[in-house]
């Protein structure tokens, strides 16, 4: 089966133009071959591989950079066309080393590729043990190191547990995983990328249900998210035990499904979050607590992308035009995004690339306990913010609605009291956003 969810985007898509902190970097692919996968390995080096977006097959093509997005080295795959063979998973450890899992639509298994040279060749790495069965379909690969590494695929048929296998050497060798969890009928990972954190690694499946294992696969747990998470899934984990996975409104809207855990993903909660989060592709921002949401517009309005310091309980805007699909934070000032830009000559990939600095700004702990506002909250929408704790220098002081659509912006001292006058703004929540020199400082007021 082919499970490219994000294939049946199609046509409805928007074209891109410009905007602060994004920009659009043009791959080459051929005509009718989009971006949907992307691995970032640091702020000058990025993989994506493009595969068809169209109703008639085309052989994926493989795309990295080495200098930031400024030129980007398209190679095509070595895929069998005859078996209408489809890319599924890419792992990337360096400038050089890759590997990609595929699977052969004509029930001949699936099959694990590395590369070395910059994905100017490919070697098959899986013996006539793995994924060897005329069903196996590989989902997902994830490489630790040049070394360690995993990969999950389907379950076989009448089989009560996924295939697994995990490598010591670089994907010489693989062995099967001995047990992991019972898998019901049905059920198998969704085709987003996993989340990995040191020996950590989770996925999350159609069931509603998340895999952990905390020492690069050898075993497993399972925990249960939602009965049923609706659209199609992205997970991901800033620590060891805090993560957020949100699904995409499959009912063509914008209230996407948003689940958090503190405890490594043995129990997960539903986050009843405002701010504009974006269904399509989530990542945390590495040397912060923050992550960052990206979506697409399916005439939806979801296009745009947005930020979170607060464990998924605010997202603040930062841009509302540009389309992402999935996305990757390699730190505060950096981040990617595979894209589709269409043209009046058809259908473009792109990779969208962030340098800003946003999400550079650290919370200011003390001056975040030292505000205060009042009333709050307010009939009349009219409050008084103060400072226990004098900022070195002003104060910038904003205010976002629940769209995080930038309502009001103001200098501020914090010596005095600031008057705050949102009494002309539709009843509501809003951010207040306080930026001085040693941080940022938000909370929440109310209009009644």
């Amino acid at each position: 089966m082919n499970k490219h969810f994000l294939s049946c985007l199609g046509f409805c898509l928007l074209g891109f133009s410009a905007q602060a902190q994004w920009v659009n970097q043009p791959v080459g692919f051929a005509a009718d071959i989009a971006p949907f996968y992307i691995d970032a390995v640091d702020a000058n080096t990025a993989w994506t591989v493009g595969t068809s977006i169209g109703s008639t097959y085309s052989i994926p093509q493989v795309a990295r950079t080495v200098n930031a997005g400024q030129n980007w080295t398209v190679t095509n795959l070595p895929i069998q066309t005859g078996a209408d063979e489809d890319f599924t998973a890419l792992s990337a450890i360096s400038a050089s080393t890759a590997w990609i899992t595929t699977a052969l639509n004509n029930n001949s298994g699936g099959r694990i590729l590395r590369t070395t040279d910059g994905g100017l060749t490919w070697t098959v790495q899986n013996s006539a043990s793995v994924y060897a069965a005329p069903s196996s379909y590989p989902d997902l690969i994830h490489f630790f190191s040049a070394t360690d590494g995993v990969t999950v695929g389907d379950p076989l048929p009448g089989a009560t547990q996924m295939e697994m296998y995990t490598t010591t050497n670089g994907g010489l060798t693989w062995t099967p995983v001995a047990t992991s969890p019972a898998t019901p009928r049905g059920e198998y990972p969704m085709n987003t990328a996993p989340a990995a954190v040191g020996n950590h690694i989770w996925f999350v499946t159609i069931a509603g249900r998340v895999f952990h294992s905390p020492d690069k696969g050898l075993t497993w747990t399972v925990a249960n998210v939602a009965p049923s998470l609706g659209g199609p899934a992205t997970l991901s984990f800033r620590d060891a035990q805090n993560g957020l996975l949100c699904t995409l409104d499959d009912t063509g809207g914008l209230n996407h499904g948003l689940y958090r855990t503190t405890d490594g993903g043995a129990t997960w909660s539903a986050v009843t979050y405002t701010g504009p989060l974006h269904g399509a592709g989530l990542s945390m921002v590495p040397g912060t607590n923050q992550y960052v949401s990206t979506g697409i517009d399916l005439g939806n309005g979801d296009q745009g992308s947005s930020f979170s310091r607060d464990n998924g309980q605010t997202w603040v805007a930062l841009e509302n035009t540009f389309n992402h699909i999935g996305t990757e934070f390699v730190s505060p000032t950096v981040g990617w995004s595979a894209g589709i830009q269409i043209k009046s000559s058809g259908v473009a990939g792109v990779v969208n690339r962030y340098s800003g600095t946003a999400l550079a700004t650290r919370t200011d702990a003390g001056l975040q306990a030292s505000l205060t506002v009042a009333p709050n909250p307010a009939l009349d929408g009219r409050f008084t913010l103060q400072a226990a704790r004098t900022t070195a220098s002003p104060a910038t002081v904003r205010v976002l609605d629940a769209t995080g659509r930038l309502v009001q912006t103001q200098a501020w001292t914090s010596a005095t009291p600031l008057a705050l006058d949102l009494s002309r703004e539709p009843a509501g929540i809003y951010v207040l956003e306080v930026q001085a020199a040693s941080g940022t400082a938000r909370q929440k007021v109310v209009v009644q």
